[in-house]
C-alpha cells in the first residue's frame, strides 16, 4: 500500500492576487509513504508525527473526514522546492498529506471538499489548491467553504526566477502587514488585478505588464528581501511582461510569453541587483504545471501496492 507522491511547486499572488492566485510550476517534491511496523519515521528517524508537517496533515484529515489511519506511517523525500522561499513548499508537505491519507485509508472525499480541508489548514488556498490540481488557480473563502477556480496557463509562457539567499518566514511577512489599508489601495488593486486576469487568460502581455503593481503587501514584504523594486524593472526591461514577489517571498518571479525570447537572461536580470548588494542568488527557468499532484497521483498509482 505504498505511494509515490509528486508535488509541484507553486508561485503566489502573482502582484495584486494577495492570498487568492496560484500557478504551479515544473518544481517538485517527491514522497513515498507507506505503513510502518516501527512507529512514525522520517527518512528513517523516529519522529513525533504532529512535529512534521506530512504526517500531522494525515492526522487532521483522519480526524476532519471519520477515517482513521490503520497505523503509523513511514516517509522518505526528496525535496527540490526550497523552504521559507514563497514557492509553497509547505504546500506541497499538505497536499502530500492529504493524498497520502486518502491512499492508506481507500477514503477519496470530493475534490471541493479536500480543497476546502486543505485551504484551511494552510489558511489560504492560493498554494495548495495550485500544487493539487495544477495551472493557475483562485480561491476565496465564502460563508460556507473555499470556492476555487482552475484554468490554464498560456501556451508560451515560460517563468523567471531568481531566488535570493534569503529566508522569509510566513509569519514574519504576515506580520509585516498593516491592520488597514486605505480605499485608494484597495481600488488600485482591484483595477490592477482586473488587467491581470485578462493578462493570464488571454496571454496579453500589456495587460500583464500593467497587472502585476500591487498595493496590499509589495511594499511591506520588499523591505525584507532586498531590491525588489530594481530586481522588477531590469526583468521587465530584459523581456519579461510582468515580475513580482511570489508569496511572501524572497523568491523573484517574472513571466515571459514572447516565445521567441530567451529566458535565461530574464533570470539574470532579475538576479542581478541581489547580486550586486552581495546577495547571494539561485536561478531557475521553469514552466507551468498543468497536471497537479492530485492527476500525478493517480497516474503513479497505477500498479502501486
Amino acid at each position: 500500500m505504498r505511494c509515490t507522491l509528486v508535488v509541484p511547486a507553486s508561485l503566489s499572488n502573482l502582484g495584486p492576487g494577495f492570498d487568492v492566485l496560484g500557478l504551479a510550476v515544473s518544481l517538485y517534491n517527491r514522497f513515498e509513504l507507506g505503513p510502518s511496523e516501527d512507529g512514525w519515521r522520517s527518512e528513517g528517524q523516529a519522529i513525533d508525527p504532529d512535529a512534521h508537517l506530512v504526517f500531522r496533515t494525515m492526522r487532521r484529515a483522519s480526524a476532519a473526514f471519520g477515517a482513521p489511519l490503520a497505523g503509523p506511517v513511514a516517509l522518505t523525500q526528496v525535496e527540490r522546492v526550497p523552504r521559507s522561499r514563497g514557492l509553497g513548499s509547505s504546500a506541497t508537505a499538505r497536499v502530500a498529506g492529504v493524498l497520502g491519507w486518502s491512499h492508506l485509508t481507500g477514503v477519496r472525499p470530493p475534490m471541493d471538499e479536500l480543497l476546502d480541508f486543505l485551504s484551511t489548514e494552510e489558511g489560504h488556498p492560493d498554494n495548495v489548491v495550485a500544487a493539487m490540481l495544477g495551472g493557475i488557480t483562485a480561491g476565496t473563502r465564502t460563508a460556507q467553504r473555499f470556492e476555487t477556480l482552475r484554468f490554464e496557463a498560456p501556451g508560451d509562457l515560460r517563468v523567471a526566477l531568481a531566488v535570493p539567499d534569503r529566508e522569509v518566514a510566513t509569519d514574519a511577512a504576515r506580520a509585516a502587514l498593516p491592520d488597514r489599508y486605505t480605499r485608494d489601495d484597495a481600488v488600485f488593486n482591484g483595477n490592477r488585478l482586473a488587467f491581470l486576469m485578462v493578462g493570464l487568460s488571454r496571454g496579453d502581455a500589456r495587460a500583464l505588464r500593467v497587472g502585476q503593481e500591487d498595493r496590499l503587501h509589495h511594499p511591506y514584504r520588499a523591505p525584507l528581501i532586498g531590491p525588489v523594486d530594481d530586481a522588477i524593472e531590469a526583468a521587465c526591461t530584459a523581456g519579461a511582461a510582468s515580475a513580482f514577489i511570489s508569496g511572501s517571498g524572497s523568491t523573484m518571479a517574472a513571466l515571459v510569453l514572447d516565445p521567441s525570447a530567451d529566458a535565461r537572461p530574464v533570470a539574470e536580470a532579475l538576479a542581478a541587483p541581489f547580486v550586486r548588494e552581495g546577495i547571494g542568488v539561485a536561478t531557475h527557468v521553469v514552466t507551468p504545471s498543468s497536471v497537479g499532484a492530485w492527476r500525478l497521483y493517480l497516474a503513479n498509482a497505477v500498479g502501486q501496492a
